[in-house]
């Protein structure tokens, strides 16, 4: 299990932050397409939500709740207009569903790297 979990894919400085940011950036950019082209979104009150992740403090956490159906569901409904989901220190996620996301090292290093 220690092998799969890989915690230290996970740190902020793991090869220098670029991996991290190579898969927010390609995840939420993928994530804008699709909430912004393809689909029609509305948001209500999106601007507290962005002002929230914004302006707090180094070391306070936002807890944020969602309740979705897909596995798609979670980039894209933070693909909003305005919403900083391509930035490495301020995109956020929920918790994946293990058998999807850990089935191998290559996915399990994959998601790790987006925590």
């Amino acid at each position: 299990m220690g092998g799969r979990t890989m915690e230290w894919a996970a740190r902020a400085n793991h090869l220098g932050g670029i991996p991290r940011k190579v898969v927010i950036t390609a995840i939420g950019t993928f994530a804008k397409a699709v909430a912004n082209l393809l689909n029609t979104t509305t948001v209500h009150n999106g601007d507290v939500l962005i002002r929230l992740v914004r302006s707090r403090p180094a070391g306070v956490p936002l807890l944020t709740v969602s309740n979705h159906m897909s596995t798609l569901d979670d980039p894209v409904m933070w693909a909003f207009k305005g919403f900083p989901i391509c930035d490495a220190k301020l995109a956020r996620w929920v918790l994946a569903a293990e058998d999807i996301c850990f089935k191998n090292t290559v996915l399990s290093y994959f998601f790790r790297i987006g925590v």
